[in-house]
């Protein structure tokens, strides 16, 4: 038996040792430096260290955050029991579809549990050298450890895997900003943001000022969204004390290029009224050309590029114009970039709203202006004058990861053969083999090195790995893995060409797809009527030794969503609670058959402020919530007229897929009372015919009922107008509400 040692804990470490493991053919140690497993996951629910927030969601899927053996139904979190359903599948109803990061450590944590023995991990074993060794026979490398002693021992190993992560340090403010000179005013990486207080130390100085956010990817638009969420919070939460603490407080996103802002779930089709997780979208195998799928990578070429971006905003509801910032808006022609995106549910209304303004450009320079301020200067998109913005209070750049101390430990031999440049960020390495080898070193092997890497595809890469180490072959290079047309890919980046896409190395179906071929992998389509219906999931390709009981319980699990979205309206109500977000005009008639009641119209305004989930007396669990406050006019037939307001709370639940309004306390109008309604969805083919998504609810109020209908024609994933009709019976009250919302226009 050959022995290997793999570099990290984390996904790929895992995945490798365990891959490995089942071939019977290796002896694995894994090294990893940290106290735990996880990597960027290694973190619990009362985490205050590393680069997330334990609640960050992931953003995709539990069917793409995962492997093919292990399923997340049957992962224990907070205690919970698994059952099955009338088909014998596994669920857990509080397994949510897209989990928090402290859940995915739970993940991975049974994970080792299950196929990594004892005593394979060393904790708080860092590589610091590896050393090749020559061809006579003995073992390739010789490691040199140290242990958490800080003793030094050196060991060797036929093989090494380095699972050690891309994204493994994050990048300093001086990547982004060379000319930044900050003394008085908070300046943090993306992944060191938890709260308010991490950018103010001391909040008494934080109203009025502006939080410039720096960085043009996913990265940046998820922490601008993440601040603007915890302003909004401070705002509309019934902690009153941090209403004043941050009180006109706003976001400055610079961005070099537009940002498409993409939330966790979207429309199956672009005019369609049913939705579903962004990945089972993106990836749905049956819009790959015919023949066999077969992936891409690199530069783009302008006919594809179009076609995203058309695809894109078919998605989000057009070229992002109506969102009133030309920094977002994607230009019809050339010249414009490839597609980059932003995973957030949140961003494009807080920036329609306001409370996030986009500057296309990029911040060239940081001062100090005193009075715990900084100035920033851009250097504008558009090529015109430098901006500079002022009264900064806080920044925090999004500036990504470096991921050369993922490969420092590797001598100069090594990564001289690796066409190895520190200086580019994101393509350092030029590796063949779907990412995983390099020409001349056969007895190395990568994992995930690449930007975006996918858990399934991870898994591939070790299935690759371990075909390769036992049959001796030498790895395969693709025509996009071609040295020289990497090597021009990485100086095409350095340029910062419009070809080159925001994850070069993206197309996650088309290369699960060449790796399974590749290896005669057997395919496991489950309830799936067809290879090209559903899209990719670890457990559809399964090797000789997979667990095809936990395959095809994973396999039921995927199918049973890909139905309800499409056949039962799963996921209307979160895509209509997320479009609501934002500030609405309003128009409301009161036509009523009573000469008591008065008939009359209001015209106002109302607006749906984004906050964190309160408690009540119900104890029941939400994960969404919006403040909703309307204040208007009212003219009555009468000829009398008046002031009105109102209040209302709107939550969401996933475990209930359930969107419902909430009264408010008369006496505290920040506190939820009791329940308004609950929206029931109509059927997506009744949807379908009335071209919007319905709800209907009712509500008995003492003697008088409350019947509604929500009428929401959503276009792409945006909201631009909707309607509600209230209909009230009771002994003195017979009127019809109606209320027309519209989205205001930005000047």
């Amino acid at each position: 038996m050959k022995s290997v040692a793999i570099v990290g804990a984390g996904p790929a470490g895992l995945t490798g040792a365990k891959v490995l493991l089942k071939t019977n053919k290796f002896n694995v140690t894994v090294f990893e430096k940290a106290d735990r497993i996880g990597g960027i996951w290694a973190l619990d629910e009362r985490s205050t260290a590393g680069f997330l927030h334990p609640d960050t969601p992931t953003n995709l899927s539990r069917f793409s955050v995962a492997f093919s053996d292990l399923d997340w139904n049957s992962v224990q979190l907070n205690g919970t029991s698994n059952g099955h359903d009338q088909n014998g599948a596994m669920q857990n109803p509080k397994t949510p579809l897209f989990p928090k990061a402290w859940q995915v450590n739970k993940y991975l944590e049974a994970y080792r549990a299950k196929y990594i023995p004892q005593g394979t991990i060393r904790l708080r074993h860092e590589i610091i050298k590896a050393e090749r060794l020559g061809q006579d026979g003995r073992p390739a490398w010789k490691l040199t450890i140290k242990d958490d002693q800080c003793q030094q021992t050196t060991s060797e190993f036929d093989y090494l895997m380095l699972g050690s992560g891309f994204f493994s340090t994050p990048r300093p403010l001086k990547f982004g900003v060379p000319e930044a000179s900050l003394s008085n005013v908070r300046a943090i990486h993306s992944s060191q943001f938890r709260k308010l207080e991490d950018l103010f130390p001391r909040p008494e100085e934080a109203a009025g000022k502006s939080i410039l956010v720096i960085g043009g990817g996913n990265s940046a638009g998820e922490a601008a969204a993440a601040v603007a969420q915890q302003l909004s919070n401070a705002q509309y939460s019934p902690e009153t004390a941090r209403q004043q603490t941050y009180r006109s407080c706003n976001i400055v996103h610079v961005a070099a290029r537009p940002l498409y802002a993409l939330p966790p779930y979207v429309p199956v089709e672009a005019a369609s009224t049913t939705f579903m997780p962004i990945d089972l979208k993106l990836y749905d195998l049956s819009k790959r050309p015919p023949g066999p799928i077969v992936g891409n990578a690199g530069r783009v070429t302008k006919s594809v590029k179009d076609m995203i971006h058309t695809a894109l905003q078919g998605t989000i509801g057009g070229n992002q114009s109506d969102l009133g910032t030309p920094a977002l808006e994607i230009p019809a022609d050339e010249p414009r970039s490839t597609v980059y995106v932003a995973l957030s549910e949140t961003y494009p209304e807080y920036v329609r709203s306001g409370l996030i303004e986009v500057v296309g450009g990029r911040v060239i320079a940081l001062q100090d202006k005193g009075s715990n301020t900084a100035t920033a200067i851009v250097k504008s998109s558009d090529g015109g004058k430098d901006l500079h913005i002022e009264n900064i209070g806080a920044v925090v750049y999004a500036t990504g990861y470096s991921p050369s101390s993922a490969v420092d430990f590797l001598d100069d031999e090594v990564k001289s053969a690796l066409h190895y440049d520190p200086q580019s960020l994101r393509l350092p390495l030029i590796l063949e083999g779907w990412q995983t080898a390099a020409a001349g070193i056969p007895e190395l092997a990568l994992l995930g090195f690449y930007e975006g890497p996918y858990w399934p595809m991870i898994e591939m890469q070790a299935r690759y790995t371990a075909e390769r180490w036992i049959s001796e072959s030498d790895s395969q290079a693709h025509q996009y893995e071609e040295t020289e047309k990497l090597l021009d890919l990485r100086k095409t980046m350095q340029e910062k060409g419009l070809d080159v896409p925001q994850y070069w190395f993206g197309d996650y179906a088309g290369y699960m797809e060449e790796v399974s071929a590749h290896l005669n992998l057997e395919r496991n389509n489950g309830a799936f009527a067809t290879d090209r219906e559903g899209c990719p999931s670890p457990a559809r390709y399964l090797s000789a030794d997979s667990d095809k009981a936990v395959a095809d319980g994973i396999m039921q699990d995927l199918h049973r969503t890909w139905q309800d979205c499409r056949e039962h309206g799963k996921f209307v109500a979160r895509a209509a609670f997320r479009a609501l977000q934002g500030n609405w005009n309003i128009r409301r008639t009161i036509d009523s058959a009573l000469s008591s009641f008065p008939s009359g119209t209001l015209e106002g305004e109302a607006s749906f402020h984004p906050r964190s989930p309160t408690p009540d007396a119900t104890g029941l669990p939400f994960d969404l919530e919006y403040l909703y406050i309307e204040s208007g006019v009212l003219f009555l037939s009468n000829g009398a007229s008046m002031p009105a307001k109102r209040r209302y709370v709107y939550r969401y639940s996933e475990q209930r897929d359930e969107l419902s309004v909430w009264f408010v306390k008369p006496d505290s109008d920040l506190e939820v009372d009791y329940l308004f309604h609950n929206l029931a969805f109509v059927a997506p083919s009744e949807a379908e015919k009335q071209g919007a998504c319905i709800a209907k609810a009712d509500h008995l109020c003492v003697e008088d009922m409350y019947t509604t209908e929500y009428k929401l024609p959503l276009k792409g994933i945006s909201l631009h107008k909707f309607e509600t009709i209230h209909r009230v019976r009771g002994p003195s009250k017979d009127y019809i509400s109606t209320t027309q919302y519209s989205r205001p226009v930005k000047k």
